[in-house]
């Protein structure tokens, strides 16, 4: 059964109710997080910054898995061993070329599908589509990915940073015509839970050419 996130960023006014919600998906006392940098970090700033966040959800415990510069192979085994996977934030496009040059499309929907906690956050969040075409609206595409296809974990869109990316709106309706989009602020998201659909926060649908104004509904 799928246990997905899909977070916009972390923010000072994050969601609380959807914080808590995240900690009842944390189902093992010493749960072990797999995290994914879109690239690689070398100084490891931005995973210090994600390992202080998710410490405050009771997770402890970390495996670094790049898939950039620094790629490990021998790692693999190790994250089988990981109760839950983090896709960070970055540049789209290149952090699918990674996961790409790595073989590890497949890896990471098999581990998902198998139940494994999922937790994107933006470029994380838009690579759980069946495509990240919608991230040309937010990332430049410098690396010149032509093959887009992403996880397939979700049938809808999602576009991240929606309280600063209001002006896109024009676009992402005729965008809609072919998709659904879901549109989400820094510090709220959205969790899947086999095929239950929780909003937290305010989440806005966009399909046909129209948008839906929403606020949260969860179970």
């Amino acid at each position: 059964m799928l246990n997905l996130v899909l977070l916009s960023d972390f923010s000072k006014k994050n969601n609380l109710q959807l914080e808590e919600r995240i900690k009842e998906l944390i189902l093992v006392k010493s749960f072990k997080l797999g995290y994914f940098p879109s690239q690689s970090d070398k100084e490891k700033k931005y995973f210090a910054a994600a390992k202080k966040y998710f410490r405050s959800l009771d997770i402890n415990e970390f495996l670094y898995f790049d898939v950039d510069e620094e790629y490990d192979e021998t790692l693999l085994r190790e994250l089988e061993s990981c109760d839950g996977l983090y896709l960070s934030g970055g540049n789209t496009f290149y952090f699918l070329k990674n996961l790409q040059k790595r073989n590890l499309l497949g890896k990471l929907n098999e581990m998902a599908i198998n139940g494994k906690l999922l937790i994107g956050v933006s470029a994380g969040s838009l690579l759980m589509s069946k495509t990240i075409k919608i991230a040309s609206y937010i990332d430049e595409n410098f690396v010149h990915l032509e093959q887009l296809n992403a996880l397939n974990l979700i049938e809808f869109e999602f576009m991240p940073h929606w309280n600063t990316q209001k002006n896109q709106l024009p676009e992402l309706l005729a965008y809609s015509k072919q998709k659904t989009i879901y549109t989400c602020n820094d510090g709220d998201g959205i969790i899947i839970t086999g095929d239950h659909i929780e909003f937290y926060g305010k989440i806005n649908e966009i399909r046909n050419g129209k948008i839906i104004e929403g606020g949260s509904h969860h179970a």
